[in-house]
């Protein structure tokens, strides 16, 4: 046993070192690859400015929001991946656990003694003073192997918290920039409505000043001139904030400017239930890590078992001699001879010895709770793993329920409720310039337009919002899971 585990204890070591390494360098090196989150941007489809519906004429863009200064939904997940300070701490603890193993799998560090003595023993060879030692404690090879499978798995459980912590920070990067989507749409609409309102008021005016309209016409335009500035100074607060909670995801400095986003269409998706649950059961990062800590614990319970076996010890002794003057025992009185004597003590000659121990696994009472605190883990980790599996499956089906329909909202608003919103606008305000209709019905089927077309938006960022819930929940984008057409 004691040669065995000689020989067998640093093999397991170097293999079981090997794979945690390798195991975590992949996963880190795949991560930081440059297109590791284009699959996450790629459903998102952009237009043309101007080519989704809206209210009025189109508005020269600010500066700052023409495309040679707008950043992608693209370029911001991978400028997050980089440089977000929890990715690399989660990193770093996968890199912490992977060092665990060969701590666990090397052998018990040697223990030196020394043994110093007031009054000399005295043998045949000499007087003993001082005696050095050394001995080293080997444990059963399966205790070293199941101990490094324990840090293995935990190592590997690092590297599943790692991809949630990616997963959670492109989630979070496209909440932020598909919320400020829909607040620069919502801007932009809102302006452009202003400009068009200013032309119901001059109309207003004039059907005022020829007598044809009362004078309330003009102020009720007025009044929703002065809304919607005041919905704007809301606006740019609300960007403002989202704008920081952008920049806090990618870690870039407070006040960096976030550039105005480009105009989306509604994303093509051909999602089923059955395909996503089936994607989460595999690469759910949750689960994974759970799976990964019920191997664990499998091993925590052979280990706890193990306490039986006992552990052997194999030392080494030597006893320094100091030579002493060797007896002379007097002449015999009948003979007159000095009989012969030993002179092996002048010489000192100094002496060593082989030690073997082994500890008694005595208290059994101990070593059984051991083993019942192990099988419980064990058995935690089960119901955790049950209990995430169902939390998993109903977030899929939430955020799936919510993407279909804010898909199925996206694509009402643009084909039926806006052109026939837009349409009762323009007859109304063609009826009113002829005389032939009341103002509240024009300005009516105007709030209307309005409220349609940044609902239109609305939805779409929400999709796309929801697209990133589900992504997480999934545990990899729609185009890799094939919930893309």
């Amino acid at each position: 046993m004691l040669a065995a585990t000689l020989w067998i204890a640093p093999l397991l070591g170097c293999a079981l070192n090997q794979t945690a390494d390798r195991d975590v360098a992949n996963a880190i090196a795949r991560y930081e690859r440059a297109e590791a989150g284009e699959a996450y941007a790629r459903g998102t489809r952009p237009v043309a400015r101007g080519s989704t519906p809206r209210p009025g004429a189109p508005r020269a863009p600010e500066a700052g929001s023409e495309p040679a200064a707008r950043r992608s939904l693209r370029d911001y997940i991978v400028l997050a991946l980089e440089q977000n300070p929890a990715i690399k701490a989660a990193a770093e603890v996968a890199r912490m656990r992977a060092a665990r193993v060969p701590q666990v799998t090397a052998l018990p560090d040697p223990l030196l003694m020394t043994r110093t003595l007031p009054e000399p023993v005295r043998t045949a060879e000499g007087d003993n003073y001082f005696t050095l030692g050394v001995q080293q404690r080997f444990p059963v090879p399966e205790k070293l192997d199941r101990a490094g499978r324990v840090a293995l798995q935990d190592a590997r459980m690092a590297i599943e918290d790692l991809r949630r912590q990616r997963l959670n920070v492109i989630a979070d990067v496209k909440r932020a920039y598909f919320r400020i989507y829909i607040i620069d749409r919502t801007i932009e609409i809102d302006r452009t409505n202003q400009d068009l309102l200013r032309g119901l008021i001059d109309a207003a005016r004039a059907q005022v000043a020829s007598g044809r309209r009362r004078q309330d016409d003009v102020l009720r335009a007025q009044v929703e001139l002065s809304s919607l500035e005041s919905q704007l100074v809301e606006l740019r607060q609300q960007r403002q904030t989202t704008a920081a909670m952008l920049n806090r995801v990618v870690n870039s400095p407070p006040g960096t400017p976030v550039p105005a986003s480009g105009e989306y269409d509604v994303r093509s998706v051909d999602l089923r239930l059955d395909t996503l649950l089936a994607a989460a059961a595999e690469h759910n990062p949750d689960l994974q890590r759970l799976e990964q800590q019920l191997e664990r614990d499998r091993h925590g319970v052979e280990l706890a078992k193990l306490a039986y076996w006992p552990d052997f010890m194999l030392g080494f002794e030597w006893m320094y001699m100091r030579p002493r003057a060797a007896f002379v025992p007097p002449p015999n009185p009948q003979t007159g001879l000095v009989p012969p004597v030993s002179r092996l003590s002048e010489a000192g000659t100094d002496s060593w010895a082989i030690t073997l121990g082994v500890n008694i696994p005595l208290w059994i009472e101990k070593i059984e709770a051991g083993i019942r605190e192990a099988n419980s883990r064990r058995l935690a980790t089960q119901h955790e793993h049950a209990a995430a599996k169902s939390r998993v499956n109903f977030e899929i089906e939430d955020a799936l329920a919510r993407v279909l329909a804010q898909r199925e909202l996206a694509a009402i608003f643009k084909d039926t409720i806006i052109p026939q919103a837009q349409q009762a606008y323009e007859v109304s305000r063609a009826s009113y310039s002829a005389g032939a209709s009341e103002f509240l019905f024009v300005i009516d089927n105007w709030q209307k337009w309005l409220m349609f077309t940044i609902q239109y938006h609305r939805a779409v960022g929400e999709l796309e919002r929801g697209v990133a819930e589900l992504e997480a929940a999934v545990g990899q984008s729609l185009s890799d899971a094939g919930g893309e057409s």
